[in-house]
């Protein structure tokens, strides 16, 4: 693997330093999250799989608490991962965007191989070996954090983290006390229809200091706003998503704590809303509509047992995922089968998977700490693809033209570890590693039809490794307001089969894993009396064997390796309390994500120093808000600002853009005893931006938009 000259880091770094040099270091929510107290600004979370305020962590962490995403009307991943320093997200339909850290990724979508961003429901993975069965958007409302991992963290939460991992921490239950909280949603989309919300959550103690049940249920009807002229459905991308969990948690005994965690989510989406640029602003034209829907439940049971000397923390879950998603394919090989038409590309699914992990680790504060852990995981996926025309039906016997089954079982198991030594006072030593090995077996059943010939046929692949992922840390804090910290991590991610046959082109069976090593250096500091922070990590990332997803000249989709990428950057930003009402943030993000090494994908060459899909150049984030929660009726004034620069949205020559607007939000609440209200208003001026673009596999380019000017009104009621 190639790694950066020490001449060519130090050319980067002094550029780099220069423009991120207001913080001396860089990255306002990389650490400080996005809160209107900056002396609560320690939320604490499980970013190093133990309890730890966020801005002790030696590493690249932003963290949201409920109060920071309630300040900013944060619901869903859109809501604040577009605020997080070094991410990128691809909004398209519900459970099925996917987010960018780093740069580091080969397209803006699914691809056929697993995700670039791990994604954990209380430290639990939800990401595939192969395929994603949808990425679960789960509501912000009782969340106790999302704490977002920027670079790779392949040492302590496995595969599927190359560019970093977004941890969500639903809220346990109070174990005293009755605790409830409702809330309601109105609002209106300009260019569209009117949506809804409903949330309630309820906490009840069994037995005081004992036995707790928390509850919360959540539905969502997303206003939709693109038009579908082919099948004459105004507003057909509307969503509807229905979730809840309940959490059961029993203290049998001091230093024993039992957890018991059921979550269920349904997102379903009528029409996918991606637009055709040429129709208009709005305006999609299939001959079917193209429904997505995304289940995921979740079964999990925790130990945290004290040990005096360690806590011992065990945990075992059962997830289960179905998918289903419709494509219209009418026009597909340039229109030869248009006699056949609507056709119907149909991709159902189901996935089962069982993690087992157990750890130790000592207790927070000693000269020495350390976490020492056993994780095992296993996967099983069974896919389909389906090529369906009714109207076939009269001349082959069958209205399926294509039809084929893959099964994919999968195993990771690893031993990990991480120490920390302090050297002095001031000086601290952490170094870690995971040894894994993965297992993953794939069966191919493709059924006799016109596109296949007579006979069935089966093809079987596999692959396996064994590996390790090291990392290692320096850290210096020589008082309570200064830290600087040099971090060297590596990730990696599972390699896998390709599912297409094409006749007149060889798509290699298997692709390998594909891995990178992220060097950054980091500092906090905090100001004023603790009313400025200001933070910042500049880094540098160099990814081997790339998984790059590509097409052959027919047009089938498949998965190879593809030399090497280069990432590196810089992300700034401050959060400022000049009074206690008042707080000022703000971000800024700087990405150079480029390919190192030409590669050709069917007939045609990529370049060299061609930009990584997604990786827009610069981010920001500003907000000012004013909230006087000790004034009569607590009034709340905010106004927020994002931006996101033009970026490639796929790996191809001549790529869709998208990207390259401003969005400003506003907001403004108060209380009133045991109700809040609160009137906001985002996409202030309307804009059209490209959250995802991409050239469809068949229907040319493929828009898909932020949400347009909506306004609306929140209600709250907390006992």
């Amino acid at each position: 693997m190639q790694k950066p000259t020490v001449s060519s880091v130090a050319r980067f770094m002094g550029r780099s330093i220069f423009l991120g040099s207001m913080a001396a270091s860089a990255a306002f929510a990389q650490d400080a999250p996005a809160t209107a107290e900056v002396e609560n600004a320690d939320i604490v979370v499980t970013a190093t799989k133990r309890a730890e305020p966020v801005r002790d962590i030696s590493a690249s962490v932003t963290a949201f608490d409920e109060a920071s995403l309630e300040n900013i009307g944060a619901r869903s991943f859109v809501d604040y991962l577009t605020r997080t320093p070094g991410v990128v997200f691809n909004q398209t339909v519900p459970g099925n965007s996917t987010a960018i850290i780093r740069g580091v990724a080969t397209t803006t979508g699914i691809a056929q191989a697993q995700g670039t961003t791990g994604y954990f429901i209380n430290d639990v993975p939800m990401t595939e070996p192969f395929y994603s069965g949808g990425i679960p958007d789960l509501d912000t409302f009782d969340v106790d954090n999302v704490a977002v991992l920027r670079g790779p963290q392949g040492t302590l939460f496995g595969s599927a983290s190359l560019g970093g991992a977004i941890n969500y921490q639903a809220r346990r239950p109070d174990l005293n006390s009755v605790d409830v909280h409702v809330r309601g949603t109105l609002e209106t989309v300009a260019h569209g229809d009117e949506g809804y919300s409903a949330n309630a959550m309820v906490n009840v103690p069994i037995v005081n200091d004992a036995l707790a049940v928390r509850g919360v249920l959540s539905h969502r009807s997303i206003a939709g706003f693109v038009d579908n002229i082919g099948t004459d459905d105004d507003n057909s991308n509307r969503t509807t998503i229905n979730g809840g969990r309940v959490q059961v948690t029993m203290k049998p005994a001091d230093g024993t704590d039992l957890n018991y965690l059921f979550l269920r989510q349904v997102e379903k989406t009528r029409d996918a809303g991606g637009v055709e640029p040429e129709l208009g602003t709005f305006e999609k034209s299939t001959l079917i509509a193209e429904p997505f829907r995304y289940e995921t439940n979740i079964h999990n049971l925790r130990l945290d047992q004290d040990l005096g000397f360690a806590t011992l923390i065990a945990t075992a879950t059962h997830r289960k995922k179905e998918f289903s998603g419709t494509q219209d394919f009418s026009t597909f090989a340039g229109g030869a089968l248009l006699d056949f038409a609507p056709i119907a590309f149909l991709e159902p699914g189901k996935i089962k998977g069982d993690s087992f992990e157990v750890r130790l680790a000592s207790p927070v504060g000693e000269r020495f700490e350390y976490i020492v852990g056993l994780f095992h995981d296993r996967t099983s996926e069974k896919i389909s693809n389906v090529l369906d025309a009714p109207a076939a039906a009269g001349v082959f016997g069958s209205s399926v033209l294509l039809e084929a089954l893959v099964d994919i079982d999968a195993k990771e198991s690893a031993v990990f570890g991480e120490g920390s030594f302090r050297v002095s006072d001031a000086f601290k030593i952490t170094a870690g590693g995971r040894l894994f090995h993965t297992e993953l077996d794939s069966t191919t059943t493709t059924g006799a039809g016109p596109f296949t010939g007579p006979v069935t046929t089966v093809e079987e692949g596999g692959s396996s490794e064994t590996g390790f992922s090291p990392k290692l840390a320096l850290t210096w804090t020589p008082n309570d307001d200064v830290m600087v910290y040099g971090l060297v991590s590596k990730g990696f991610r599972f390699g896998g089969p390709n599912i297409a046959n094409d006749p007149v082109f060889e798509i290699p069976s298997q692709f390998d894993s594909d891995s990178l090593w992220n060097y950054e250096l980091g500092t906090r500091l905090t100001l004023a009396d603790g009313k400025l922070l200001l933070d910042g990590t500049i880094y540098w990332v160099n990814w081997s064997d790339i998984q790059v997803t590509q097409r052959s000249p027919s047009g089938f989709t498949y998965t190879a390796n593809a030399g090497k990428a280069r990432n590196r950057g810089f992300e700034a930003g401050l959060t400022w309390r000049p009074i206690r009402d008042l707080t000022v943030q703000s971000s800024v993000t700087y990405l150079d994500g480029e390919l190192r090494r030409d590669f050709v994908t069917g007939a045609v060459v990529i370049p060299e120093g061609t930009t990584l899909p997604g990786a827009s150049k610069w981010q920001t984030a500003t907000s000012i808000s004013y909230n006087a929660r000790q004034a009569k009726y607590a009034p709340l004034l905010s106004l927020s600002h994002r931006y996101v620069s033009k970026a490639p949205g796929e790996l191809t020559p001549s790529p869709q853009t998208q990207g390259g607007y401003n969005l400003f939000d506003a907001r403004a609440g108060a209380t009133l005893g045991h109700f809040e209200a609160t009137l906001f208003l985002e996409n202030i001026g309307d804009v059209r931006g490209i959250s995802q673009a991409t050239l469809g596999l068949v229907r040319g380019p493929i828009d898909y938009y932020v949400r347009p000017r909506t306004f609306g009104l929140t209600l709250d009621y907390r006992l």
